[in-house]
């Protein structure tokens, strides 16, 4: 028993059920907005407003929409964490001999890197966050139509 109270002895999956029971009843406290309303205003955005609207094959294009991106996202979230990975990696090892010749810790190399990939992100978040914005859209548009 003493084991389970220390949190050391944690394993994944022990990390994954707390946190999805601290995410739970956070929101059912009301400290996150409840999803219904993010999800409606995705799908009501205007971009995608007339989306899925065809009459004989709306609901199947929908279902397909779904369908691709829960078999397909993982994947493409393992290519992007890899990608991500891979570009820290490679500007880390430009940083480092820098970080070394000032006498700094091998780790503020990689905080450098992570922090200027993440500046790098915000000022160029005009480029990516428009088409991120429209594809939740069209995922929640195609979710309300077909659980309705």
């Amino acid at each position: 028993m003493r084991d389970i109270i220390a949190l050391s002895s944690w394993r994944f999956h022990h990390w994954l059920i707390a946190a999805s029971a601290a995410v739970y009843l956070s929101v059912h406290a009301g400290v996150f907005p409840d999803l219904s309303g993010i999800v409606s205003w995705l799908a009501d955005r205007p971009e995608v407003a007339d989306a899925f609207s065809e009459p004989h094959f709306g609901r199947a294009d929908a279902l397909i929409l779904l369908f691709s991106t829960l078999f397909l996202g993982p994947l493409a979230l393992l290519i992007a964490t890899v990608l991500f990975v891979f570009t820290m990696a490679v500007l880390g090892g430009f940083v480092l001999p820098v970080a070394r010749w000032l006498d700094l810790p091998d780790w503020s190399a990689t905080a450098t890197v992570l922090s200027a990939t993440a500046l790098v992100a915000w000022l160029q978040s005009g480029l990516w966050l428009p088409y991120s914005l429209w594809f939740f859209g069209l995922l929640a548009r195609a979710c309300k139509i077909v659980f309705a």
